[in-house]
């Protein structure tokens, strides 16, 4: 089994200092990311927003490199969110990772008092908004007139990290897989559950799932080298998305073959629900066996797969 890091997904609700004291504590437990959901506006869901959620969680932490899974094209326009991870990167002191997608389901336009975009329209909204975002990040003024998106900046402050923090792109597709062996740092996606059906209760067993994500990493291998780029260059993680049972994080041995499975194709990163998806969605607070199953697969594993 190759060396993989671990790390959590929580959504942004309140309270904070519940959120606060979570990060905290799996950045004891050994951890190597924490990340928010950017979920606006969810009804039934007092939703945070997530980058100024960030600033303050990046002085609650240390070590913990911190983002969202994912940003959504929808909330903001590129120059602002460059504004924002900016910021976020000097109060993390060089910790910060932005991943973004198109913003498929639930993204709740009725906030915004626009109509849904399609899928079309996402997929073009977001490479014009890495385009963007490639150039701001780093600082560097940038005049861009698209469809969609116009942007006059004459200057940004510079990133701690450079040349700017890393670009994680999720992509389930030709076209997001593209985009990313132009630009990315790293490549997210959802394990090879499908998107969105996966959300309706259609899932693949745990073999298709990983034969799917090889298949997608494959893709983005020969997309990589198709314009002379090294595939090794971009990291590969999962968010573990309704895994078909057994759940990785209710045992031991289902731990280790769960991530054994994607360590094998390469997965550099896999991410899980913390509190676990089940828990949120049902509003059901955690037991204390999945507390302690948790606690053990970080003390007993995380040592022996980082060595």
């Amino acid at each position: 089994m190759g060396k993989v890091r671990f790390g959590i997904l929580s959504f942004p609700t309140t309270p904070y200092e519940e959120l606060a004291q979570l990060w905290r504590y799996i950045e004891a437990l050994g951890f190597a990311s924490a990340w928010v959901a950017d979920d606006l506006n969810i009804p039934g869901y007092s939703d945070f927003e997530v980058w100024t959620l960030l600033g303050a969680l990046a002085r609650e932490t240390t070590r913990l490199r911190i983002g969202t899974l994912v940003t959504a094209t929808t909330f903001r326009h590129p120059a602002f969110l460059a504004a924002q991870v900016i910021t976020v990167d000097h109060l993390s002191n060089g910790r910060t990772t932005l991943a973004i997608g198109a913003g498929g389901p639930p993204n709740n336009y009725a906030s915004l008092g626009i109509a849904p975009w399609s899928a079309s329209e996402r997929r073009d909204r977001l490479e014009e908004q890495v385009v963007i975002l490639d150039q701001l990040l780093r600082g560097s003024p940038l005049t861009y007139d698209g469809q969609y998106y116009r942007t006059a900046t004459a200057e940004m402050p510079q990133p701690i990290q450079q040349p700017r923090p890393p670009l994680v792109i999720a992509a389930h597709g030709p076209r997001g897989l593209s985009l990313a062996a132009r630009f990315a740092d790293g490549w997210n996606s959802l394990g090879g559950q499908p998107y969105p059906d996966a959300r309706y209760g259609i899932s693949v067993t745990l073999a298709e799932a990983v034969a799917r994500t090889q298949q997608l990493s494959e893709q983005l291998d020969a997309y990589c080298i198709e314009i002379g780029r090294n595939p090794a260059t971009i990291s590969r993680s999962i968010a573990v998305y309704r895994p078909v049972s057994p759940d990785p994080l209710s045992s031991l041995a289902a731990f280790d073959d769960y991530v054994g499975r994607y360590a094998e194709i390469g997965i550099d990163e896999i991410i899980f629900y913390w509190p676990p998806l089940t828990n949120f969605l049902e509003r059901r607070p955690l037991s204390a066996e999945q507390q302690a199953i948790f606690e053990r697969i970080a003390l007993e594993r995380f040592p022996k797969l980082q060595e």
